[in-house]
Parts: structure tokens; C-alpha cells; sequence
């Protein structure tokens, strides 16, 4: 009598950590996606300007609007545009960097926070009107 009780009192904290770690692992998992989406979008927004000087900014912008509709927080978001092949033909490369919090799963063995980054290449129009 009683050791079904005491059984699940004992196991109890070991699947609690499991489930905690599963959830880590998918919250890992979307933001990895998440922030993999956020590079395409913002490559795909800097090849659509007609300039660098507007490429860069609308990278950026595009970049905050896509991680703020996704619902990830970043601590620190760090977007990288490379123009250096900005012509008709050429191509945009955008590399996002973004640190998203883990603390509250630091029970199941994740750490505090988590830097993920991505990195999309898109071509730029061959024949583009100037």
C-alpha cells in the first residue's frame, strides 16, 4: 500500500526535467527556423531597393519586422548586409545573428541564452529597370 504514491513522488521531478528538456529542444528548433526565415526575408527586401544606401535599411527594417510577427525575442539582434556584388546580376547577402533567452529552461541542462545565426544569399534582377 502507499509505493504507488511514493513511486510517482520519486519520478515525478525525473519527467519534469524530460518534459522541460523536450520543450528546450523545441524552442531551440523554432527559433533556429525562425531566425533562418528572418535572413531570407531581409535578403529578399535589400535586393528589391534600388540602391545600397536603401538596401541596408530596408535589410534591417524587414529583418524587426519579421522576428517581431514570429514572436522570438532576441537580446541582441545583429543583421550583416553585404553588398559588395549590388549590380543587375549581382546578388545580396544578409547574415542575421540573434541571442534568444533560454534561462527559464535552465533546469533541464540548457544554457541561459543561446546565439543562433543564418545567413541567405539572394540574386539581384539581371534586367533591372535603374
Amino acid at each position: 500500500r502507499g509505493t504507488a504514491a511514493l513511486e510517482l513522488t520519486l519520478i515525478a521531478p525525473i519527467l519534469l526535467v524530460a518534459l522541460l528538456f523536450v520543450v528546450g529542444l523545441g524552442r531551440m528548433a523554432h527559433a533556429r527556423q525562425q531566425v533562418e526565415a528572418v535572413a531570407a526575408d531581409s535578403a529578399r527586401a535589400a535586393s528589391l531597393e534600388r540602391n545600397t544606401a536603401r538596401s541596408e535599411t530596408a535589410a534591417k527594417d524587414a529583418a524587426a519586422a519579421s522576428l517581431d510577427q514570429a514572436g522570438v525575442s532576441c537580446t541582441n539582434l545583429d543583421v550583416d548586409v553585404d553588398l559588395s556584388s549590388y549590380q543587375p546580376g549581382g546578388r545580396v547577402t544578409v547574415a542575421v545573428s540573434c541571442t534568444a533567452r533560454l534561462a527559464d529552461l535552465a533546469i533541464a541542462g540548457f544554457p541561459g541564452a543561446r546565439t543562433f545565426t543564418a545567413r541567405s544569399t539572394v540574386p539581384i534582377e539581371s534586367h533591372r529597370a535603374g
